[in-house]
């Protein structure tokens, strides 16, 4: 099985899961919330992640599976997909158009192979390691400062929130916070971002991400409890400074 034909698979998995989530889109769902006051969840959530998980059980029956809202089977133990049938939940109840539906392959540690589908826009971004990168046309390039980054009381209070944002514009930064950072991972992959920061990050919102900004010649570092990514190392160190 080589890396193409993994990356063809999260493709094909992202568009039934962006079906799913997109046929639930601007209807009335029950919302329910994780814990944290600010983790939403509905059933469209749920039924996209049930059509990604579906069709890799079928293609990779001996592959592990974790899914944020609780798809989970151990495989062999060295190749695990990561999948996240709605990212943006919160943008999706609200009708605002910043979603997107990923799955990732982390095979030994390392994140592989993915694909992001923003169905509204019909954008599709994949990518697989030595496979290179698949996505809309890239724009003339962003000035070099834009960073996307997220706010959220379970990982920042806002005395530590509030000191990012005066560092990262201290620094000349332009932050940009859209509401899914899988789907800022995927536009900085094709060069519409510079940079994407946040703490503590759960993997199905990182190892999709990561796999595309790798694929397209990006870099992806973790330092303390900052997931960093940028479109050059020189970046991604200064970044690193920044946030930590």
């Amino acid at each position: 099985m080589n890396a193409a034909d993994d990356r063809d698979l999260a493709a094909r998995a992202v568009r039934l899961g962006g079906a799913a989530a997109l046929a639930r889109f601007g209807t009335a769902l029950a919302v329910a919330d994780k814990g944290s006051g600010a983790d939403p969840v509905t059933l469209a959530d749920r039924e996209a992640e049930a059509a990604v998980a579906g069709l890799l059980r079928a293609e990779r029956p001996g592959d592990g599976l974790l899914g944020e809202e609780g798809t989970a089977s151990a495989g062999d133990g060295r190749r695990r997909w990561l999948v996240d049938g709605l990212d943006g939940t919160t943008n999706f109840v609200a009708g605002l158009p910043h979603w997107c539906v990923a799955v990732g392959l982390e095979e030994d540690g390392e994140a592989e192979a993915a694909a992001v589908f923003d169905p509204l826009r019909g954008e599709l971004f994949a990518g697989a390691r030595g496979a290179g990168f698949q996505g809309p046309d890239a724009p003339a390039g962003p000035p070099g400062r834009l960073v996307a980054t997220f706010l959220h009381p379970r990982k920042q209070t806002p005395a530590e929130a509030g000191a990012l944002a005066e560092r990262l514009m201290a620094a000349r930064i332009s932050p940009r916070m859209g509401g899914s950072g899988t789907l800022d991972l995927a536009w900085l992959a094709a060069g519409r971002l510079d940079g994407w920061v946040q703490p503590s990050v759960d993997p199905w919102d990182w190892i999709p991400g990561r796999a595309l900004v790798e694929a397209a010649g990006g870099v992806c570092v973790m330092h303390d409890s900052w997931h960093i990514a940028a479109r050059s190392p020189a970046f991604a160190h200064e970044l690193a400074g920044i946030v930590t």
